[in-house]
């Protein structure tokens, strides 16, 4: 069944939309996807334009997601910015949570809790020769290769990865973005958020466009820009994100800065 979303937000009594747009958009079981939409909703909508947005899958895996943006079946898609993905697509050229995806912390078995404690830096975390776990073509991928962190990849519906980590099979830890973590730990109380370390690469999601949907780059650029210097990107982040900022203690924790090729 679809979902329909339509906001409205006028500048002022007198004022009229000066254009509308209807956007297919991607979403989640688990409610990751509610920020960019409505991130996406109020920047144009503070534009003065109506946004009506379709959401007619109630889960999409990215790697189908990504598909479907391939075949015009979706407007747009919020990823982690790559050259790859920057030639197939069309970029949206603003990044939407600040870096906060490229501030990760591990997700691992609760036995494992304190397993990292004594680390101090990559060469300390490479010798425990741990093994992550991704999903296919993320970018961390790349990462992990360039810092000669040993990995595996899930190919197809990455939240599997959850029910895949153990102390000492394949996969011990899953590296996730603060502004994730909590609340997916919360849905998988058997895991446990590794409390000492903080890994950082320099990256941000974007919006990419299918290229049926191409045209609409500039008015997206121009709202989120706008959204930006007003102050509504940070109000929307610490709506969503802000109570578990604190509680990750990001401040006390040995941050790890990795080569993000």
């Amino acid at each position: 069944m679809k979902k329909w979303l339509t906001l409205l937000w006028l500048l002022c009594p007198f004022a009229y939309a000066a254009e509308s747009i209807e956007l297919i958009l991607p979403a989640s079981k688990d409610g990751s996807h509610e920020y960019f939409h409505e991130l996406l909703l109020r920047s144009l909508s503070a534009q003065g334009i109506e946004v009506t947005i379709i959401a007619p899958y109630s889960h999409l895996p990215q790697k189908r997601a990504v598909r479907l943006l391939e075949s015009q079946a979706i407007s747009l898609f919020w990823m982690i910015e790559t050259p790859r993905r920057n030639q197939k697509f069309t970029k949206v050229n603003v990044g939407l949570t600040k870096g906060l995806i490229g501030k990760r912390i591990l997700l691992v078995p609760k036995e494992d809790k304190m397993r990292y404690a004594k680390v101090t830096n990559l060469d300390d975390f490479r010798q425990l020769n741990v093994t992550g776990g991704f999903g296919a073509n993320w970018f961390d991928i790349e990462v992990w290769q360039a810092n000669q962190l040993r990995y595996i990849v899930r190919d197809g519906e990455w939240r599997a990865l959850y029910d895949m980590l153990s102390s000492n099979g394949g996969v011990n830890y899953f590296s996730r973005g603060v502004n994730e973590i909590l609340s997916e730990q919360q849905q998988h109380p058997y895991l446990v958020v590794e409390p000492h370390l903080l890994f950082e690469y320099q990256r941000d999601f974007v919006f990419y466009l299918s290229s049926q949907n191409a045209y609409h780059k500039t008015m997206i650029e121009s709202a989120l820009i706008k959204a930006n210097k007003s102050g509504l990107m940070d109000q929307l982040i610490k709506e969503y994100w802000s109570q578990y900022f604190d509680s990750l203690g990001l401040e006390q924790r040995v941050k790890l800065k990795l080569l993000t090729p």
